[in-house]
C-alpha cells in the first residue's frame, strides 16, 4: 500500500472521532443491557462438549451473499464454531433486525451501518466490544485507532469496522462516450446545473428512451443528509435534533421534481419498481440509466453484470456554490447484548477483518479493508473495478468531512422522508407541502425519544 493510500484510509477514519451523540434517553420498550450483559466481555470460550453455534445476519445482494457464505466457511474451518447465516435485502433487514432486537431474539453478530447505530447504541442494545479488544479476542494492532473510534457511540465500541466507502455516481461510460455527452474526471466534481444541462443533453441524445440517471431523490436520509451539508447544516445535531432546515428538505425535493419532470430521471412508477429489482434487473444494468446511486464498493458488481460496457464512478454533484457534501461512511459489524455466545461472537468478528482467508474474499465488497496490512497484501488479488473504486475513495477523502451520528428514531425518521418524497413524486404533494409535513413528523420522532 502507498503511503497516500495509507494516510487517506486513516484520515477517513477520523471522521467519527466528534461524531457520538450522548444526549439520547432510554426508552421503556427497547431492550437494554444488564450488569451480567456487560461482563460478558471477559467470558471464557465454552469449554462444555457441546458444539458452539452463533448466529449472523447482514444485508446485501446475490453476491455478498456468497461471500460471507465463503468466509462463514472459512472460520467454521478453522474454529469448530458453527455459522447459522440469516441474509436478507437491504430494506427487509433493518424491519426484521428491529423486531428481532426488541424481542430479545437477535443474532450474535448483526450487520451494522451507521445510518441506523443511534436507534441500538443509545438504548444500550448493543454489547460494549472494548473488552474484547483489551483481551486480545479482537486485534487491533494494524487498525488504526481512528477505525475503532468509528464504531464508538455513546462512549462505547458499539460496532468493528468492514471497510471505508463513499456514495458514488456509478455510470456507464460506454454509453454516455455513444451519446457524446461530457462529463467530469473520477476526482472532479461537476455542480448541479452541469449534472442538469449533461441530463438534459443526454434525454435529448436518446429521444427520451434512456434516463440519464436513476432517482436517488426520494429515498434514504442519507441522500438529504448529503444535501444538508452542502447547504451548511447536518442531517442531525450533536445534542440529537434535526440538523436540516425546511428550506432545504423542499430545495432537494424540488430538484428531483425537476429532473422528473425532464425525463432526466424515471418516473416514480418506474423508480418504485426499480427500488425492489434484484441487481441484474435494475434500470442502469439493462441499460435504461446511465447513472445509478449506490456506495463506490459496489462498482465490480454492475462491472460484472455488464461485460461490453466500461463501468466508472463519478462524485455526485455538488451546489452551484461549491459547496461540497461528500460523507465517507462503511459497513460495521455489532454484538447484541442478548448474545449467548458474545465470545464466539467476537472471534467471528475479528476474523472478519483480520484474517488473511476472510480479507482476500471479502477484497472490496464493503470498502477498503481497515486491517491496512492485510489491504496491502491483497492488492495483487485486487480487479481492475475494485482498484478503480480504491482510488476514487482515496481521492474523495480530500473534500469529504465528517458526519455526526443519528439520535434514536433515524428508522423512523427515514421512513417518513421515504414517505415524503414518494409523495412528491407520484404528484399527491407539492416539494413545499411534502417538506412541511416531513419536518413535522421527523419533530415528532425527535421529540417522543427524548
Amino acid at each position: 500500500m502507498s503511503k497516500k493510500m495509507l494516510a487517506a484510509i486513516c484520515l477517513v477514519m477520523m471522521f467519527s472521532l466528534t461524531a457520538c451523540s450522548d444526549g439520547a434517553k432510554e426508552t421503556n420498550s427497547s431492550p437494554t443491557s444488564s450488569p451480567e450483559a456487560e461482563n460478558k466481555g471477559t467470558t471464557d470460550l465454552d469449554t462444555s462438549n457441546e458444539e458452539v453455534a452463533i448466529r449472523f445476519t447482514w444485508w446485501g445482494d446475490t453476491t455478498r451473499h456468497e461471500k460471507y457464505n465463503a468466509i462463514c466457511d472459512a472460520f467454521e474451518k478453522e474454529t469448530g464454531i458453527k455459522v447459522e447465516r440469516e441474509p436478507n435485502s437491504w430494506t427487509d433487514y433493518w424491519d426484521k433486525l428491529a423486531v428481532q432486537v426488541a424481542g430479545g431474539t437477535a443474532p450474535d453478530v448483526i450487520g451494522m451501518h451507521s445510518q441506523f447505530v443511534s436507534d441500538y447504541a443509545m438504548r444500550d442494545a448493543l454489547l460494549d466490544l472494548e473488552p474484547y479488544i483489551e483481551d486480545g479476542t479482537i486485534e487491533t494492532e494494524n487498525i488504526p485507532d481512528s477505525v475503532l473510534e468509528t464504531g464508538r457511540v455513546n462512549g462505547k465500541i458499539r460496532m468493528i469496522g468492514q471497510g471505508v466507502t463513499t456514495a458514488s455516481l456509478i455510470t456507464n461510460k460506454t454509453l454516455l462516450d455513444e451519446y457524446g455527452i461530457t462529463y467530469p474526471a473520477y476526482d472532479e466534481d461537476w455542480t448541479m446545473d452541469e449534472f442538469m444541462a449533461a441530463g438534459e443533453a443526454f434525454v435529448k441524445a436518446t429521444d427520451g428512451k434512456v434516463w440519464f440517471t436513476n432517482d436517488w431523490g426520494s429515498g434514504s436520509m442519507n441522500n438529504l443528509r448529503y444535501y444538508a451539508k452542502m447547504s451548511g447544516g447536518e442531517a442531525y445535531t450533536e445534542d440529537g435534533q434535526l440538523g436540516f432546515t425546511q428550506t432545504m428538505v423542499e430545495e432537494w425535493f424540488t430538484w428531483w421534481d425537476e429532473l422528473r419532470k425532464k425525463g432526466i430521471a424515471p418516473d416514480a412508477a418506474s423508480s418504485t419498481e426499480d427500488g425492489t429489482n434484484a441487481l441484474e434487473q435494475k434500470i442502469f444494468t439493462v441499460r435504461k440509466a446511465a447513472m445509478h446511486n449506490v456506495p463506490a464498493n459496489q462498482l465490480y458488481l454492475y462491472q460484472e453484470q455488464m461485460p461490453e460496457d466500461e463501468i466508472v464512478l463519478l462524485r455526485q454533484p455538488i451546489k452551484n456554490d461549491g459547496s461540497q457534501g461528500a460523507i465517507i461512511e462503511g459497513a460495521h459489524n455489532s454484538v447484541p447484548v442478548t448474545s449467548q455466545h458474545p465470545k464466539e461472537a467476537a472471534m467471528f468478528i475479528n476474523f472478519f477483518v483480520n484474517n488473511y482467508d476472510a480479507v482476500s474474499i471479502l477484497q472490496m465488497e464493503q470498502g477498503v479493508p481497515i486491517n491496512t496490512k492485510l489491504t496491502e497484501e491483497i492488492d495483487p488479488l485486487l480487479s481492475e473495478p475494485n482498484k478503480i473504486c480504491r482510488d476514487f475513495v482515496n481521492s474523495y477523502l480530500e473534500v469529504a468531512t465528517n458526519f455526526v451520528y443519528a439520535p434514536t428514531g433515524a428508522l423512523e425518521i427515514d421512513t417518513a422522508f421515504k414517505n415524503a418524497g414518494s409523495s412528491v413524486a407520484y404528484g399527491q404533494a407539492t416539494p413545499a407541502e411534502a417538506a412541511a409535513s416531513f419536518m413535522k413528523e421527523a419533530q415528532a420522532i425527535i421529540d417522543k425519544n427524548k
